[in-house]
Parts: C-alpha cells; structure tokens; sequence
C-alpha cells in the first residue's frame, strides 16, 4: 500500500515538474506579443511609441538621454531606439536607456 502511493506521488510530481517548462515558455511567447512599438513621423524627424497591451505606455518625440530636446533624424534611429526598449521590458527591466546607448544607435542608422 506504501509502495503504491509513493509511485502515485512520484507520478504526481513528475508530472508537475514536466508542466512547470511548459507555463514558462507560453508566457514568455505571450509577453513577446503583448509589448510593441511604432514610429511616427513628426515635423521634422521621427518619434516613437511603445505599446502593452493595446494600451500606450511611452511616448517618445524626443531623442532619449541627451540633454536638448531633439527629434530622431531617421525613422530606422527611431525604430532601434524603440527596439531596444521594448527588449529591455521583456527582460524585466526598467526602459531607461543610456546616452551612450543613444548615442550608439544614432551614429549606426544615420
């Protein structure tokens, strides 16, 4: 009688610990599709948008991280920026980016 139930609780377990991969990867696909971006074209340059859930969370006329207030010159500028966000939230973390990683991107999609 022993034996039998702990063959039942190992099954149990095992069966649990075969699902808990599973859970985690639907996830991680699902969040993958639920945080985007667009660009936009603004007067004189491009701005960009990041999207969760439908809903808009940022909203970006400027250039990030440089002290003057200065629209992207490009729309692939824009789009890496944005790219680079939205990879930092799927990561789980904050979506601040760096002067030098502005700076980065801007000097490779001119």
């Amino acid at each position: 009688m022993v034996a039998k139930h702990n063959i039942i609780v190992i099954a149990i377990s095992l069966a649990i610990a075969a699902a808990i991969p599973l859970v985690y990867l639907y996830r991680g696909r699902h969040q993958e599709e639920k945080i985007s971006y667009k660009t936009f074209r603004l007067n004189s340059g491009w701005g960009y948008d990041i999207v969760e859930n439908g809903k808009m969370i940022i909203h970006q006329v400027y250039i990030p991280a440089i002290p003057e207030k200065r629209e992207f010159s490009t729309e692939g500028q824009a789009k890496q920026t944005a790219k680079l966000v939205v990879a930092k939230l799927r990561n789980n973390q904050f979506p601040t980016l760096s002067k030098t990683e502005v700076e980065q991107i801007c000097s490779e999609n001119n």
